[in-house]
């Protein structure tokens, strides 16, 4: 055979190699996921009840009132959230009471998100101040009034004990005048 033939086989060969092998492997990277939204199902209900806590602390005391007026025994935790919103934004001890309660079952429920049950539990802490410094401003009124009382008391002792000073010293310049006579 000549040269010339071998060389044409030879590169034919290759050609046909070539032309079968498969093409270079393509690195295959799997599906990236989307990133997870930081639980958008716990922060799209915290943000609703901040809203209502944001209407509810702008209402003025007639709109209020009308609120409580027409509000209904809480059935679900938005309503009651809500419910509680209402009665810790009143001057009314009792109905403190009745929000910090509220926002403390809502603070225990676990089937709320927990961003949720954190935001209750900041509103029912803050309840409860309002409750502590009213009993702490009841407890300096009731301390007041006894010590008024108290300095009123002493006050007339003393008028009483001036006017005893005053009989003893009219009696003993008397007594002096009538010793001199």
């Amino acid at each position: 055979m000549s040269i010339a033939l071998i060389r044409c086989a030879l590169i034919g060969s290759l050609g046909l190699l070539l032309s079968c092998q498969s093409p270079p492997p393509v690195e295959v990277k799997p599906p990236q996921q989307a990133a997870p939204k930081p639980q958008q199902a716990q922060i799209l209900p915290v943000q609703r009840w901040l809203r209502w806590q944001e209407a509810v602390a702008t209402m003025t005391e007639v709109q209020l009132n009308t609120a409580l007026e027409g509000s209904a025994e809480p059935l679900n935790a938005n309503q009651s959230f809500y419910y509680g919103l209402l009665r810790q934004q009143t001057e009314s001890y009792e109905d403190w009471v009745k929000a910090r309660d509220i926002f403390r079952t809502l603070a225990e429920n676990e089937q709320l998100s927990v961003g949720q049950r954190r935001l209750a539990n900041l509103l029912e802490r803050f309840v409860q101040s309002r409750i502590n410094g009213y009993q702490s401003r009841a407890e300096l009124l009731s301390d007041q009034e006894s010590l008024e009382s108290e300095l009123t008391t002493t006050q007339d002792q003393n008028r009483l004990l001036e006017l005893k000073i005053e009989a003893i010293t009219e009696l003993e310049a008397t007594i002096s005048t009538r010793e001199e006579e």
